[in-house]
């Protein structure tokens, strides 16, 4: 067995536990870690089952030479590698095992390394002296009590790290043309960056308007704006006011079923009227729905968009006899 040794160690105390700070060779930490998860050990396994994709994206990632991966990989230091320190020195040293270390938080990005064909140093916290149970307690209050960043967030500071692909970048700007329009009738209910009770996000709208993108061809982002600002005016004027649900137009699952619903009112208005898809021309096929639909075929059960879809296209094939 080889013994490895460290330096430019520090030791921190926190409550009744302390840990070592340094960086290990990332190709070290591949040979060297290992996690015991909760499907093949039911009994002694904590960890989630590995995404190899995820890892493989990690992998990219770091071979890409564009990223960098500053926070710090999790470890229990096991017995058998022998960890120790040396206070004088600053140092560390264990033997070179195949499980020297078990991986508390960060498995991805370890086994990431794995896939790499690029080494590089890698911040990591070592515990040493913990029981299964401290094992266990430390991933649970690992995972448990960090915030992890809402995907609104994310997506909408995509533009500024630009990581932006064409259709999210194209969504985007549809968006912020429904945000800041005093015409839309989405004005004043759009929340680009978080949540917000009676707002739609950016990833709402997104993952609604994204199926739509086909149909516009090459449209330019004003085009669609003009087009789908029209039909949803119809629409919240045809079916929701006249049953007095004009809230639901800013429920995430209602205005998905708004947008799926979509394609089999603008095909029949382009098969009635030609390519002009005027509020005018949406309210003629939109109106004999609201006037036939029930009120409780209109509001959502779950998270399911498509049966209210279903529901509205069961009414306009009843009243135009499609």
């Amino acid at each position: 067995m080889k013994r490895e040794s460290f330096g430019s160690v520090s030791l921190v105390r926190q409550g009744d536990h302390k840990f070592y700070s340094l960086t290990l060779p990332s190709e070290l930490l591949a040979e060297t870690c290992f996690v015991v998860d909760r499907e093949k050990d039911p009994i002694d396994g904590f960890q989630r089952l590995l995404d190899e994709k995820r890892a493989k994206e990690i992998a990219n990632y770091i071979d890409s030479g564009l990223g960098t991966i500053p926070s710090s990989i999790v470890l229990s230091a096991q017995d058998d590698c022998d960890l120790i320190y040396d206070a004088r020195k600053k140092s560390i040293s264990f033997e070179k095992l195949r499980n020297a270390f078990l991986i508390i938080d960060g498995q991805h990005r370890v086994f990431g390394f794995m896939h790499a064909t690029k080494a590089f140093r890698v911040p990591v916290i070592i515990y040493a002296g913990l029981s299964k149970r401290d094992e266990t307690r430390l991933f649970i209050d690992i995972n448990s009590k960090q915030v992890g960043v809402p995907p609104e967030l994310l997506l909408d500071i995509k533009k500024l790290a630009e990581y932006e692909n064409n259709t999210e970048e194209y969504l985007r700007e549809v968006f912020d043309i429904f945000t800041d329009e005093p015409d839309s009738c989405l004005y004043k209910k759009l929340s680009p960056a978080s949540k917000a009770k009676g707002k739609l996000t950016r990833s709402t709208f997104n993952t609604a308007v994204k199926p739509l993108i086909k149909i516009f061809g090459g449209k330019s982002e004003s085009e669609v704006y003009g087009i789908l600002n029209s039909y949803l005016l119809s629409f919240d004027e045809a079916i929701l006011l006249k049953h007095d649900l004009h809230d639901l137009m800013f429920n995430t699952t209602f205005f998905k079923a708004i947008c799926g619903f979509f394609p089999v009112v603008a095909s029949k208005v382009k098969d009635r009227f030609g390519a002009i898809y005027s509020a005018d021309h949406f309210y003629h096929f939109l109106e004999p729905v609201g006037s036939t639909i029930r009120k409780n075929k209109l509001r959502p059960s779950g998270a399911a968009y498509k049966p209210l879809v279903k529901n509205l296209e069961e009414c306009l094939k009843e009243d135009f006899q499609l």
